[in-house]
């Protein structure tokens, strides 16, 4: 199980949830490099992200972005790679994204009460996470 985390004031995470573990809120944010804490499997500053919703697809994990105006692949199968941005500032704020019954992913904007709307605000994308999303 993956969970995003909505930091206080410096940074961001993307934790791989384990049965006992203590993840350090809210004693850390980030990584501690402290034993008695599991550090993130990926941290971004808020302006990167400010993470809302997350799915799992194709062996990563993609996650949109409130503040960072993107959605984030995170390749964790086999092993954690390098975070990719897609969609930065194309569609403003992110709120959610899971996978459609035909495995394409659907994403909603929030841009309505605290970004810019534009007149097709607030809408569901539909986007093809093999094709469109790399």
């Amino acid at each position: 199980m993956y969970a995003s985390e909505f930091g206080q004031n410096t940074w961001d995470e993307l934790n791989k949830i384990e049965k006992g573990r203590n993840y350090g809120w809210p004693r850390v944010e980030g990584r501690a490099g402290n034993p008695a804490y599991v550090d993130p499997l990926v941290q971004w500053p808020t302006d990167d992200a400010s993470p809302s919703g997350i799915t799992c697809a194709g062996g990563s994990v993609y996650m949109a972005a409130l503040k960072g105006e993107s959605l984030w692949r995170i390749p964790v199968q086999p092993s954690v790679g390098t975070p990719q941005r897609l969609l930065h500032n194309r569609y403003g704020r992110l709120r959610d994204v899971t996978v459609a019954p035909d495995g394409r992913l659907w994403v909603l904007t929030s841009n309505t009460f605290r970004g810019t709307p534009g007149p097709d605000d607030d809408r569901l994308l539909s986007l093809s996470a093999a094709g469109a999303l790399g």
